[in-house]
């Protein structure tokens, strides 16, 4: 494999994520942020890595939303991406509310959206069955 392909260190961080490999979390994210030579990404990076420092996990994916939602204002970001990050922390109303975004955009995250941890908390919510239904998939 190529290892400077940046796909592969970007999905590899959220492997490591579902694994609760925090650390590692986030060196694939900056390894992924520093091959793609986007400086945005590579802030947004570096200011989850000092959330994640200081206060662990949770407050990452808190900053990790925040400076997203920064961005989209500016240019596009996949909704779907946001969404997860608000599932991780518990946020479900702004996980759904992304989510929305994400189905009226067609966004590409959503082809997770049956498999993709970050939002098993979300699962058994009306919400989530409705959007499955939406989509033409099975719950």
């Amino acid at each position: 494999m190529d290892p400077n392909f940046v796909p592969q260190h970007f999905s590899l961080a959220f492997v490591y994520q579902d694994m609760g490999k925090y650390d590692l979390w986030i060196e694939e994210l900056k390894k992924s942020a520093a091959l793609n030579h986007d400086p945005e990404e590579a802030a947004i990076t570096e200011e989850v890595a000092k959330a994640y420092a200081r206060s662990g996990f949770r407050a990452a994916n808190a900053k990790d939303a925040e400076l997203r939602e920064r961005l989209a204002k500016r240019r596009y970001v996949d909704p779907g991406v946001i969404a997860f990050d608000y599932a991780v922390i518990g946020d479900k109303e702004q996980a759904f509310a992304w989510l929305e975004k994400a189905y009226a955009e067609k966004a590409g995250t959503l082809q997770y959206v049956k498999i993709a941890h970050p939002l098993d908390g979300l699962r058994s919510d009306p919400r989530y069955v409705n959007l499955l239904q939406r989509m033409g998939l099975p719950q």
